[in-house]
């Protein structure tokens, strides 16, 4: 039965900084090349991996670059059977070495020297049939013109070693043991095949918003018939798409509504049905509710706090809206306004009483002087008591 093939993964901040830096920095979840003297070398040794094997043969190495084209990588492959070591005559570990602070990268790299398994250039995929050893560490080696565009993605090291010229009759794998012309032509093959096989096995992951690639975001917004996806960031998207089954359920509803606008806005909108004004129009001034709310019981008035775009927030709530109901939208202003939207808590407060000082230095906003006082209804104005 084949052996299922495992591997170990390098693509985070953590496994880069495990290992050994040199004109290369971590940025998010890249390794990326910087230097003061903006192009050169960057080096990065990798930790040591312990296969668990003792002359364990090693399978396969992928280097994922961006902005670093094959031509610039140079990759050295250690690998031994033993911890133990000598360094400069002393019996000491390969751990030792390698976590020693006091020791230069080169001069770490002449200890390590008599551990050199493979070298290899201008590749980026590269197989390991001729590594073996319980124990492999690399040191990636990468050139860059400039320090703003040259960086790794992930390493990945695959073993145990498997060829498919294990597969074919015994005469053709005795004439390939001297220059293994058949294994590496095959191992071109098997490199696409185990790519697609791979990709396969993890096409669940494409489905899933959390962890999907950006291109196919796009994909299961049509799928759940999304549109105006350019509206959304990727990750309003991303939670969009997870929630997007239960909103649909929600349609119609005051909860879906301010879900949705809550998602768009990052503020939770205030939502005013029109049959809960209705309901108090013996107890307030009908004149003016109707202004503010309209005067159908099948009229929802959305408020929004200022600096969205209202003509997408009307989009996305008509969707919300039956056909029926009556949308009417309004952006809060930030001072009181009376026979407007004013609320208190929500964009207008109480202070405390200062009398007006005619200094040149106060200033009295939105207010008339000298003009003849006229009568006020006590019940103008009001919140009905949904709102929110």
């Amino acid at each position: 039965m084949r052996e299922k093939l495992k591997y170990f993964i390098l693509n985070k901040a953590y496994d880069y900084n495990r290992g050994i830096l040199e004109n290369m920095v971590v940025k998010g979840s890249d390794l990326c090349f910087e230097s003061r003297s903006k192009a050169g070398v960057g080096r990065f040794m990798t930790r040591i991996f312990d296969s668990g094997e003792r002359e364990m043969i090693w399978h396969r190495l992928v280097i994922s670059t961006e902005g670093c084209s094959d031509e610039d990588l140079r990759v050295t492959v250690f690998a031994c059977d033993k911890e133990m070591m000598k360094l400069e005559g002393e019996e000491t570990t390969i751990y030792e070495v390698f976590g020693d602070d006091q020791l230069s990268l080169d001069r770490k790299l002449g200890a390590f020297a008599p551990m050199v398994k493979k070298r290899a250039s201008g590749v980026s995929d590269i197989l390991l049939h001729d590594v073996s050893g319980r124990y492999l560490w690399l040191l990636v080696e990468m050139y860059s013109p400039n320090d703003t565009s040259a960086k790794i993605n992930d390493i990945m090291i695959y073993l145990p070693a498997e060829s498919w010229i294990d597969k074919l009759p015994q005469i053709y794998r005795r004439s390939d043991r001297q220059n293994h012309f058949l294994e590496r032509y095959l191992g071109i093959f098997q490199t696409f095949y185990e790519e697609l096989d791979t990709e396969i096995a993890d096409i669940s992951n494409c489905f899933d918003p959390e962890c999907a690639e950006t291109d196919f975001l796009e994909m299961l917004s049509g799928w759940l018939n999304i549109r105006d996806t350019r509206i959304w960031s990727e990750e309003q998207l991303r939670i969009l798409l997870l929630k997007a089954v239960r909103l649909y359920r929600m349609r119609g509803t005051k909860e879906g509504l301010s879900e949705l606008l809550e998602l768009y806005t990052g503020e939770k909108p205030f939502i005013i049905e029109g049959f809960a004004v209705s309901q108090q129009t013996e107890n307030q001034n009908e004149r003016v509710l109707s202004a503010m709310y309209g005067s159908s019981p099948y009229t929802v008035t959305v408020l929004v706090k200022p600096g969205h775009n209202l003509e997408i927030i009307r989009r996305l709530a008509m969707e919300m809206l039956p056909a029926s109901v009556e949308l009417k939208l309004a952006e809060l202003d930030s001072f009181i306004s009376l026979d407007n939207y004013a609320y208190l808590g929500v964009n207008s407060s109480l202070g405390n009483f200062r009398p007006a000082i005619l200094d040149g230095r106060s200033q009295l906003s939105l207010s008339t002087l000298g003009s003849a006082p006229q009568e006020k209804d006590q019940n103008k104005g009001g919140i009905p008591e949904d709102i929110g």
